[in-house]
């Protein structure tokens, strides 16, 4: 049984001992996944044609990398479109396809796509909201809502935490809905994708930072709280969003922005070696991989740029695992470093105008 998560504001009033035994659920939680997997869909979901995936935040990330995995994997047509393009869309434009909202905690901006759903041939949320967690939050018209989109006959698929809030960052959340993503893609194809293994998963979300790029992060945090840049190939690229949302949400740094390996070449790099700013690469396994990151390295060494070189021992898209769990460390320590208050954000309650754009509960 896994321990529950204990959140005691008196005596952790900068929430990092909280996100700390959330780090030490996370792995847990996943492999519990894997003991009850999702192991089917419904057939409206089987007979689809085509799916059209939106998310926001850290669910950018895994809206991205269910395409990935629904192209390239389960060989079906799939687009990503961001939540703005559901708000003067047409409603034929849903005719033929399935739509994929994925939201942790059906935040108000998700409504945006949601209340589109009758335009679609089917409608699939993932999040980790109920309507019994909501009504014990005292989210009583989620709650509503939640009922109202199951007895319509959207799908939902689940994974935890439900109550993953009171600090701005999220550690299990953005780990959890790739497994569901994986999952779900695999009961389109399960000849096409292998199953997450429970041995493979435990040891890359055991990953940890560096102690040498940790002592980096720290001594450089000026440079690198002004903005970086994170390097590597695809399909990593494509869908590691979120690792660059660990310090826009963790430390309040400006986000760094992700290159793929030969875009760097068409301008990036012409960019930082004006403006100086640290690398970070993103290397994985395999010769291409090695090859693109050495060439890298040698233009920035050129340019005098100062670079930071992390290898992944899974290939894409296992990598996102193993990248994931190493920003996390990287960030808690970062967090605690410098003292960062993660209950108390930036312009907290401020963001309504935008966030609650489609406000429901």
């Amino acid at each position: 049984m896994i321990s529950p998560i204990i959140d005691d504001r008196h005596a952790d009033p900068l929430g990092h001992d909280l996100l700390a035994r959330r780090l030490g659920a996370v792995e847990p939680l996943l492999l519990a996944m894997l003991a009850h997997p999702l192991e089917r869909v419904s057939a409206r979901t089987l007979t689809s044609r085509s799916f059209l995936v939106t998310g926001t935040g850290s669910s950018e990330a895994h809206a991205r990398f269910l395409v990935h995995l629904l192209n390239r994997r389960a060989r079906r047509p799939a687009e990503f479109i961001p939540l703005s393009a559901f708000c003067d869309m047409p409603a034929e434009f849903g005719r033929g396809r399935t739509l994929v909202v994925i939201s942790q905690g059906l935040s108000p901006n998700a409504q945006v796509a949601i209340q589109r759903a009758t335009d679609f041939d089917h409608t699939v949320i993932f999040t980790s909201t109920t309507a019994a967690g909501a009504e014990a939050a005292g989210k009583h018209e989620r709650a509503a809502l939640v009922r109202q989109l199951e007895a319509s006959g959207v799908e939902f698929v689940r994974s935890p935490l439900e109550e993953e809030y009171s600090t701005l960052i999220r550690f299990i959340g953005p780990l959890a809905v790739y497994v569901s993503a994986w999952q779900f893609a695999r009961c389109l194809a399960a000849e096409l994708l292998p199953p997450l293994e429970a041995g493979t998963l435990g040891v890359l979300l055991r990953t940890r930072a560096p102690a040498t790029a940790v002592a980096r992060f720290i001594r450089e945090a000026d440079s690198f709280r002004r903005g970086f840049y994170l390097i590597g190939g695809a399909p990593l690229c494509e869908f590691a969003h979120n690792l660059a949302y660990k310090f826009l949400e963790g430390l309040y740094w400006s986000a760094p922005v992700i290159w793929d390996y030969l875009q760097f070449a068409h301008g990036p790099f012409q960019e930082v070696t004006l403006q100086p700013r640290p690398v970070v690469i993103l290397e994985g396994p395999g010769p291409t991989e090695a090859d693109l990151a050495a060439r890298t390295r040698r233009m920035l060494e050129a340019a005098h740029v100062p670079c930071i070189d992390l290898k992944s021992a899974a290939a894409a898209p296992f990598a996102i695992f193993e990248y994931e769990a190493l920003f996390n460390d990287l960030v808690h320590q970062l967090v605690r470093h410098f003292h960062i208050d993660q209950r108390n954000w930036p312009s907290k309650g401020k963001d309504d105008p935008l966030y609650g754009f489609a406000r429901v509960g």
